[in-house]
């Protein structure tokens, strides 16, 4: 059995460092964007979990930032608390329960939630629809670049949907059919 010379080492060793230098910018955005999908998506499901408590405990929940799962406050990014909340407080109370606090430690950027009458948290009726509440969730990597920012669609119905590309410039568009910005 004959081993490599040191030739034939230092010529595989630079193929490999080419390969690599150029896989690499690649791997990134794969990263970036594969942590953009998976933040959205854990927030669709909250809502969904939302959805599902209120109509099952026959009384709203609501969805708020939370940072230590227990109050609202915080950032969106921080975690999404989900409770039942018989009064409508935003408070969880003797009566409340806890539905889920979910986080998103992998999330690579920001939230940001704009919605009608400017409401920092989200509130489901028994039927599991709004309180008049229509919106979206944009997610914004920390770098800003807008090819990687995503937003989650709503209506008062608490119908979801995710925003698409639907022009194939590599940027999503908003409701309006404008591109996503992370300005």
């Amino acid at each position: 059995m004959k081993g490599m010379s040191l030739l034939e080492l230092l010529i595989t060793l630079g193929i490999l460092s080419i390969l690599l230098g150029i896989s690499i910018p690649d791997f990134k955005d794969l990263v970036q964007s594969v942590s953009a999908d998976t933040t959205l998506k854990k927030l669709a499901t909250a809502i969904q979990l939302g959805k599902s408590a209120a109509i099952k405990n026959r009384t709203t929940v609501t969805l708020c930032r939370s940072v230590d799962g227990v109050t609202c406050g915080g950032s969106w990014q921080d975690g999404v608390l989900v409770f039942t909340d018989r009064n409508r407080d935003r408070i969880i109370n003797e009566d409340d329960k806890l539905v889920r606090y979910i986080t998103f430690p992998d999330s690579k950027g920001h939230i940001r939630f704009r919605a009608f009458q400017n409401k920092q948290y989200l509130q489901l009726t028994s039927l599991g629809v709004t309180h008049s509440q229509n919106g979206n969730f944009t997610y914004c990597p920390f770098s800003g670049e807008s090819k990687f920012a995503r937003q989650l669609i709503m209506n008062r119905t608490a119908r979801l949907r995710f925003a698409q590309d639907s022009d194939g410039d590599g940027i999503k568009e908003d409701s309006r059919g404008r591109p996503l910005s992370c300005d």
